[in-house]
């Protein structure tokens, strides 16, 4: 009975993205708000580039890419997490986990905070104010999955806030958004498929107290994702993903993870929107060499792992699109 239900839920999931194309196509590019809820990613999540959400993960994070992919250690009935991270975007942004299961279900609630620092305020002739302002955002998440054998079903209910400043008529924006995914991997494991729908929301309450509220949407975007572990490399997770965000341009990413014995683990990923990808496959076929400006869009990830029967240790380093810098990532989780 669960797999005839499963096949149905699963047969439409895939049918609203393909059946949506017109969704994607409305020229709204740059109209999303809370951009930021994109950026709390586990260690692991963002050496992969976002790139792992068709496979079952003990990373608490994985929520933030797939709800139905988050698993609970073996013999483990609770895992805490905390992952921190710095670079030129953020001077302080981290995220804390508490995952746990009730009978079939497991659930998860996360707290994540994003800390801009001081920033120095201008005019509109670009001259110094000397007003200091310093901007604040946070989400809160919680999450339920039912993982069966073949298939996996989950859903999100996010929370976020953002303070931009604290002038006369500025307030603290609120927003909510809803996530879902279907997770199917094979009787071998060996290779597995999910179809993901993130940030379906609005802001509830905008930046500004001026008696009227304005209901900007967030990312509302489909994806998805796959995974294959090839027969001669047992050790080696490749993963892909596509996403099609509603308000921005699609993109693919691609990573892979190699364990090394059975603790460490390799991780590298690699992002690029499908409108570039496509560009580079014309300048090669009509030039010997790469045109230098395509460089300046790639989005890099590598980092290492460590896993344990009680606890966990990951770190990640990021090479930003269009020379923003570099972003370092440290994760721990406890299992008990």
């Amino acid at each position: 009975m669960t797999s005839r239900f499963s096949l149905p839920v699963l047969a439409l999931a895939v049918a609203i993205p393909s059946s949506s194309f017109a969704y994607f196509t409305q020229g709204d590019a740059g109209q999303e708000v809370f951009s930021f809820i994109n950026t709390f990613d586990s260690p692991r999540n963002a050496a992969l580039e976002k790139s792992a959400g068709a496979l079952p993960s003990t990373d608490p994070s994985i929520v933030q890419i797939n709800p139905a992919s988050v698993r609970l250690p073996e013999g483990k009935n609770h895992v805490v997490a905390a992952h921190w991270q710095t670079g030129d975007l953020a001077e302080n942004q981290g995220s804390l986990y508490y995952t746990g299961h009730y009978d079939k279900y497991i659930f998860q609630v996360s707290y994540n905070w994003l800390d801009y620092g001081t920033i120095d305020g201008y005019d509109e002739l670009g001259e110094a104010t000397h007003i200091e302002y310093k901007p604040f955002s946070q989400l809160i998440t919680a999450s339920i999955s039912f993982p069966l054998k073949h298939f996996s079903f989950g859903a999100t209910a996010k929370v976020a806030t953002d303070k931009l400043a604290e002038e006369a008529g500025d307030r603290m924006a609120v927003g909510a958004a809803f996530d879902w995914g279907v997770t199917w991997q094979s009787d071998s494991k060996r290779w597995g498929f999910a179809v993901m729908a993130r940030d379906f929301g609005s802001l509830l309450r905008d930046y500004v107290d001026d008696g009227e509220n304005e209901y900007y949407p967030m990312s509302q975007t489909f994806a998805v994702s796959t995974y294959f572990r090839p027969k001669s490399l047992p050790r080696l997770t490749v993963f892909a993903d596509s996403d099609f965000p509603r308000y921005q341009e699609a993109f693919l990413s691609l990573g892979g993870e190699y364990a090394l014995g059975q603790s460490f683990a390799v991780r590298v990923g690699f992002e690029r929107a499908w409108l570039d990808l496509i560009r580079d496959a014309k300048e090669l076929m009509a030039s010997e060499s790469r045109p230098n400006e395509t460089q300046n869009a790639h989005m890099v990830s590598a980092g290492l792992g460590y896993n344990a029967n009680l606890f966990s240790l990951d770190y990640s380093f990021s090479y930003l699109a269009e020379s923003l810098g570099i972003e370092h990532r440290l994760g721990l989780r406890v299992n008990f």
